[in-house]
């Protein structure tokens, strides 16, 4: 009876303990958040980018040397008048140049600054006049035959104004008109002279023996013949001959064998000994 008892009791008492503290509610569950809404990607806003221009290149302000400096285009006229080798007229050049024709190029070309353009006021026309007037063969010809010393025609200077001039004369050195120095790599003229016929003279065949018949020594055994015949040769270096220098002889600078006196006041009880120095 007593176990009933104590078990009605401690029952008695939890019951009591529990109205002093109230149970906390069971947490309901909360329903899930909804999904948020599918985002819509944004387009970007395509920009029409404009084609491109297409470029003719047979128009004059592809092909134009109008934008150009005026010395530039100077220098271009200069070298048109030179190829064309004849007088032309401004309107000519400055199609070639696509430049206007009160462009003032053509005022620096009427002014005559230039020696290699000359302005024909009458003609109204311009000419590429070069350093020699030779255009022909028989120019070239006449001015050989006027020269007064043998000092030659460069052929740059002959080809400045005229194209041609490398033909013409391979035509006359063929035909014995002019003589033609050229160069060793690309055998080209170089220079030219004028070959006067009327000095040509026939030469017999007794001398031509003569002189074929002379035997000359090998080029190994020259030197030693001129040296013994007291000859310098001309292929010798200098600076390989000896020469004697003659050798100064230096002059001896005196001695000086006076010095400073000194005991003047024992000169009669000291001795001289000058006397006894050999």
């Amino acid at each position: 009876m007593s176990l009933q008892r104590s078990a009605a009791a401690f029952k008695s008492s939890v019951a009591s303990a529990a109205d002093l503290f109230p149970s906390r509610p069971k947490p309901t569950p909360q329903a899930a958040p909804p999904p948020p809404p599918p985002t819509v990607a944004k387009r970007k806003r395509q920009v029409a980018t404009p084609a491109a221009a297409t470029v003719v290149y047979s128009q004059p302000a592809a092909t134009s040397l109008g934008g150009q400096h005026i010395m530039t285009q100077v220098v271009h006229a200069q070298q048109y008048l030179k190829e064309k080798e004849r007088p032309l007229r401004p309107s000519e050049v400055a199609s070639y140049l696509s430049i206007p024709i009160t462009s003032e190029v053509f005022t620096v070309l009427r002014e005559n600054k230039n020696p290699r353009i000359f302005y024909d006021s009458v003609a109204d026309t311009l000419e590429f006049r070069p350093l020699h007037n030779i255009r022909s063969p028989t120019d070239l010809l006449a001015f050989l035959q006027r020269q007064t010393t043998a000092q030659g025609l460069p052929v740059k200077e002959l080809k400045e104004g005229w194209a041609g001039a490398l033909d013409a004369i391979d035509t006359l050195e063929e035909a014995g008109d002019i003589l033609v120095i050229r160069t060793k790599k690309e055998n080209l003229p170089r220079m030219v002279w004028g070959n006067d016929k009327t000095l040509f003279c026939d030469v017999d065949d007794e001398f031509k023996t003569l002189w074929h018949g002379i035997k000359i020594p090998p080029s190994t055994e020259i030197v030693g013949e001129l040296e013994a015949m007291g000859l310098k040769p001309a292929s010798v270096d200098p600076s390989t001959v000896k020469v004697e220098v003659k050798r100064q002889q230096k002059r001896k600078r005196a001695v000086n064998r006076r010095g400073k006196v000194s005991n003047v006041h024992m000169s009669g009880i000291l001795k001289d000994s000058k006397d006894l120095r050999k």
